[in-house]
């Protein structure tokens, strides 16, 4: 499969928006200290930023999450995952023009929770610390530390769910994998699933050198235990029992791409391989689903390319699956 390789060297955002920020000013943990939230900063009537004390990152995290017009009842709660082109002082699925999360759950009554700073980490955890982040330990925060402290701050019924667009499908779908017990659906929109084989070994390792680091800082050498432990593909059989859904088109361009679209050229172009990709990783992550009987929703539009107007429009079709599963 050399031609896997070639393609998903464009699979890849040419660098993640984070690569080129300054990261924030860092406010140290003790490894030793209890996850707590140490801040709460009302941003708007129904959005919070809090700054999360990690023992494991070593660091507080910020986090931003969306609360429900009605507080008074008992709602289950959704994590988000940005991609690859995420900042690393904000979460994209917030942003006007992106992801627009705000309009979408104005009217649902859950919990959203918007980690900031993952982009280029594969939100995992890390063997080595990262060159420009320093202790990467994304899963052990976002499955162990973040839950209870939302649990017992945000009035919640018990019930997550975890989604992510690109990068962070691949990272939604493995949380949900290696914590079974803890998400009752997932959504990956436009992900590419596998860590193993010339496509996924490309993938994963494109997306940590575009994040400027070496890929060997995360999971060891590349194919070795830690690669084959986070396999989405192999560990099909944990998602029996979750309601999954999974998305893509087929890189052709479609209703979003017009004469006014920003960057046309390369939105069709870089974004139509893309989602190219995604499309051919995403059918051989259903079919693997589906052969170990897992109840997988599947989206597979003719038209549309890698971009947020799409993950709009999946994210909408992707509640009626999500919703029951966090009542």
């Amino acid at each position: 499969m050399a031609w896997a390789v070639v393609l998903v060297s464009v699979l890849v955002e040419p660098a993640p928006a984070g690569a080129g920020e300054a990261v924030p000013p860092r406010v140290p943990v003790s490894a030793d200290a209890t996850p707590s939230i140490e801040a709460e900063t009302p941003l708007s009537a129904r959005l919070v930023l809090l700054q999360v004390a990690s023992p494991a990152m070593e660091r507080q995290v910020p986090v931003k999450v969306l609360l429900p017009a009605d507080n008074s009842r008992p709602r289950g709660t959704f994590y988000l995952l940005d991609g690859n082109s995420g900042r690393v002082d904000d979460n994209n699925w917030l942003g006007p023009g992106k992801g627009d999360a705000q309009s979408f759950f104005a009217d649902k009554n859950i919990n959203v929770v918007f980690p900031i700073g993952g982009t280029g980490t594969m939100y995992t955890d890390w063997q080595q610390d990262h060159p420009k982040f320093g202790r990467v330990k994304w899963e052990t925060f976002l499955t162990k530390e973040l839950p209870p402290l939302i649990d017992a701050r945000f009035q919640t019924n018990g019930r997550n769910a975890i989604g992510g667009i690109s990068m962070g499908a691949e990272a939604a779908v493995m949380l949900a994998e290696r914590t079974p017990n803890l998400y009752d659906a997932v959504a990956g929109y436009s992900g590419c699933y596998t860590t193993s084989g010339d496509l996924g070994e490309a993938f994963t390792n494109l997306v940590v050198i575009n994040g400027n680091a070496d890929p060997r800082q995360m999971w060891g050498p590349v194919g070795g235990a830690d690669w084959r432990s986070h396999d989405v593909f192999a560990g099909a059989p944990q998602l029996r029992g979750t309601s999954v859904y999974l998305a893509s088109g087929s890189g052709l361009p479609g209703p979003h791409e017009t004469a006014d679209t920003p960057d046309l050229p390369r939105v069709v172009a870089v974004g139509g391989l893309l989602e190219f990709g995604s499309d051919l990783c995403t059918d051989q992550l259903t079919a693997r689903l589906q052969a170990e009987g897992v109840n997988v929703t599947r989206s597979a539009t003719t038209l549309g390319v890698h971009d947020w107007p799409y993950w709009r429009d999946e994210l909408t079709r992707s509640w009626p699956t999500l919703e029951p599963a966090l009542r």
